[in-house]
């Protein structure tokens, strides 16, 4: 099979893998509502991610306003300790380790490499140039965006923070 690369509205089609082929109106059907979840799945990622970044905010807002509360004298400095747990000279869990490797930059870590993930998958499949896949792409990302933020003033939000 090989590649048209112009656009064209075909039903044979090899999508990102050997075994993802199509041959029949129902196999493009199928590959069209594969596409189109995986663009709403993108921008559920790319909200929860949002979502995380918010409710992590908050936390640590109220934990600094408790800590100024209880210790009036430690408010402008931070609360964490920069004592370190001694393993190894270059393997030692100062305070400035244990702040990078938090459960929740782990989690952001995590979603946002799924999230380039299935960008770099959804970017190869509109390159096979199959309309039918194209457009499946396009109101796939529309109807995420409508679900998952159809907001414009998150919008800005979502670029600063992923």
């Amino acid at each position: 099979m090989d590649m048209d690369m112009s656009l064209h509205f075909g039903e044979r089609e090899k999508i990102l893998f050997n075994w993802w082929k199509t041959g029949s109106f129902s196999g493009m059907a199928v590959s069209m509502l594969i596409s189109f979840l995986l663009c709403i799945l993108y921008e559920a990622i790319k909200s929860f991610r949002y979502f995380l970044a918010v409710w992590n905010n908050q936390k640590r807002q109220q934990r600094h306003a408790e800590a100024s509360i209880t210790n009036p004298q430690n408010s402008g400095g931070d609360t964490i300790s920069e004592d370190s747990v001694h393993i190894a000279p270059l393997v030692q869990l100062s305070g400035f380790t244990r702040r990078l490797f938090t459960s929740y930059r782990l989690a952001q870590g995590a979603l946002y490499g799924l999230q380039a993930l299935l960008a770099y998958a959804l970017m190869l499949i509109v390159m096979t140039y199959n309309m039918n896949l194209i457009l499946s792409i396009v109101v796939g990302e529309a109807v995420g965006y409508f679900l998952f933020t159809g907001n414009p003033l998150v919008d800005q939000h979502l670029t600063d923070c992923c």
